[in-house]
């Protein structure tokens, strides 16, 4: 299996990752598991090990995917799960063979988008040290924080969307005495006031109106038509070499910011 990563390219094989891991322990488990031989580890730190990389440089997302095409088996754990033998896993060849070609089409789905990110201006700190962002429109939408590039030449961005992008930002500013247990507003909040306090800059661009099919708007009020440009927009950052996404795939199924 061939990948590229930041416009680095790996191969991995299962032969080549169980070399890798010769002579290394499992750490503990925070959340996702592989399986290999009989052992449960960490998915980032195998990726790690098997490529040499860093672990800021990739996602578990991510890490599972590559893995899962490698053959092994993945799962999740709570915090602290420790490794042993792993759970018997609901595979598709413990209900029989399924053979797709005796299925009847019924319905085709083509779903395009396409929006222009507008810049609505940079995001600040105040002189109490929280967050301060442009004017925004009390309307639906998407939007977008680039934190632009680090050291490593890496390009950072988190895309949102809101039925009120002016509302979205003052939940990102009081995210530290937000008790709604908005775990994505207290994170990114942490991840603006630091990147801001350390010397860089975020720009904050926003999109309100977007287009799908032959040019029809999709109504922005509705929270399935703001998902789909924002999935859109966020699949298409991730498949990019040189971006970092700060998205989590979870947070894309719930409160997504």
């Amino acid at each position: 299996m061939q990948f590229t990563l930041d416009g680095e390219s790996f191969e991995l094989t299962p032969a080549l990752v169980r070399g890798r891991l010769a002579g290394h322990l499992p750490e503990e488990i925070r959340m996702y598991w592989v399986e290999i031989d009989g052992a449960r580890w960490p998915v980032k730190q195998v990726i790690s090990l098997a490529t040499g990389a860093k672990r800021g440089r990739f996602q578990s997302q991510q890490s599972r995917r590559w893995l899962q095409s490698l053959g092994f088996p993945i799962g999740s754990g709570p915090p602290g799960a420790v490794n042993g033998p792993p759970p018997r896993l609901n595979r598709a060849s413990d209900r029989g063979s399924f053979d797709d070609s005796r299925l009847r089409k019924v319905d085709t789905l083509d779903v395009r988008v396409a929006f222009s990110w507008l810049r609505a201006g940079p995001v600040t700190l105040d002189e109490a040290g929280l967050p301060r962002f442009p004017p925004l429109p009390r309307a639906p939408g998407l939007y977008r924080y680039d934190f632009g590039r680090g050291d490593d030449g890496i390009r950072v961005l988190y895309i949102g969307e809101s039925v009120e992008l002016s509302r979205r930002a003052r939940n990102y500013r009081n995210a530290t005495t937000d008790r709604s247990s908005q775990r994505t507003s207290r994170r990114i909040h942490k991840e603006i006031t630091g990147h801001v306090a350390s010397g860089g800059s975020i720009e904050c661009s926003i999109a309100t109106s977007v287009r799908w099919g032959d040019g029809v708007g999709l109504d922005l009020r509705l929270k399935s038509a703001r998902r789909l440009a924002e999935n859109a927009a966020v699949l298409l950052a991730q498949s990019q070499s040189g971006i970092r996404v700060l998205n989590i795939d979870t947070e894309l199924g719930g409160e997504s910011g």
